[in-house]
């Protein structure tokens, strides 16, 4: 290639590069009769909070790589009901609810966090009086929604009217006092928090690793995929005897794949009955470079044993994509990871 050549193929790379970065900062077309409420880029939008009664949650943008797109900060207010206590007859509990917690977004968590970027609106409909935000529900709303756009927080209060039929809901801008419609499911889906976690163990697929290494008690086996580019035909094989198919193993790392979360805790949280011991760990290699992890354990005491005077039977998990441990129906998945190791 001549340096002319070079230079203009240069040059194409770099217009490519900004076309790229322009499209994604524009703003896009917005429907007739629509208007600005925030007029912000993605990268201008740092934080969004949004409260009501039941509680909280905060989206912010990941740094990138292999951090999620969205994190969210979820606080979840005590409810003020009580319960038996299962052991001590007689006594009752309060429902004191999840801590706060730190959790990945979905892609429907980054979707929402980029509809601030601007926030559009279908409708304005300015300044009203004190009859009109009765009726829309912003009389004395409950619902508080706060934006950080370059530094400056931007307050607004939600309303929903008693009636509305299609779940329309409206926002006032705290700063003039001006009424805009709020783009449809947007308020829904943050009253809806939870439902906008990352609940993935992984981020990778099966077919994407060629390696994986079971350990457990000081013991490990590896096994190698093969056939890995369908379902149907993927299995493992111990290095040793390529040719023949392992299909305990297959089944055991089968069932370790299609474990899901029936409670994600959040950053360094601890289950309520004591710290995990990890008793089996999964390594997923692609040639010689790790590409996940999952650690599978059970909550333990002080003394290592539950209250009841009984190991834990809960199961919880941690991987390379959660951002602590979570819940999972495990079952026998540690025991049989150790028949696995320990068979011949």
């Amino acid at each position: 290639m001549t340096g002319r050549a070079a230079a203009v193929q240069g040059g194409l790379a770099a217009l490519g590069l900004l076309a790229a970065h322009l499209t994604w900062q524009r703003e896009p077309e917005h429907a007739p009769g629509s208007v600005v409420v925030i007029d912000a880029s993605k990268s201008d939008v740092t934080l969004v909070h949004y409260a009501d009664d039941a509680g909280s949650v905060e989206l912010t943008r990941g740094h990138g790589g292999s951090d999620p797109l969205v994190w969210l900060h979820l606080i979840v207010k005590p409810k003020t009901d009580t319960k038996p206590d299962p052991k001590h007859p007689g006594k009752v509990v309060e429902n004191k609810g999840a801590p706060p917690r730190d959790l990945p977004g979905s892609e429907g968590a980054a979707k929402i966090y980029d509809e601030f970027a601007p926030l559009v609106s279908p409708r304005a409909f300015g300044v009203l009086d004190a009859s009109k935000l009765k009726e829309l529900g912003l009389d004395a709303p409950k619902r508080k929604l706060d934006v950080t756009v370059k530094g400056d927080v931007r307050h607004y209060e939600i309303g929903q009217p008693s009636n509305a039929s299609a779940g329309e809901s409206f926002l006032l801008d705290k700063r003039d006092g001006r009424v805009y419609l709020m783009p449809r499911s947007m308020l829904q889906e943050l009253q809806n928090a939870a439902h906008m976690v990352d609940r993935r163990l992984h981020a990778f697929e099966p077919a994407e690793y060629d390696r994986v290494v079971i350990s457990s008690g000081g013991k490990q086996k590896e096994f190698l995929q093969v056939g890995r580019e369908a379902h149907a035909t993927a299995g493992l094989v111990s290095p040793k005897t390529p040719d023949k198919r392992d299909q305990m193993a297959k089944n055991w790392t089968d069932a370790v794949w299609r474990l899901f979360p029936s409670d994600l805790l959040g950053k360094g949280e601890d289950p309520e009955n004591g710290k995990v011991a990890v008793a089996v760990r999964v390594d997923y290699f692609e040639k010689k470079e790790r590409v996940g992890w999952i650690e599978i354990g059970r909550p333990e005491t002080a003394s290592g044993m539950s209250d009841d005077s009984a190991p834990s039977t809960e199961t919880y998990v941690r991987t390379e994509h959660t951002a602590g441990w979570a819940k999972v129906p495990g079952g026998q998945i540690i025991a049989d990871a150790q028949k696995l190791i320990s068979a011949p």
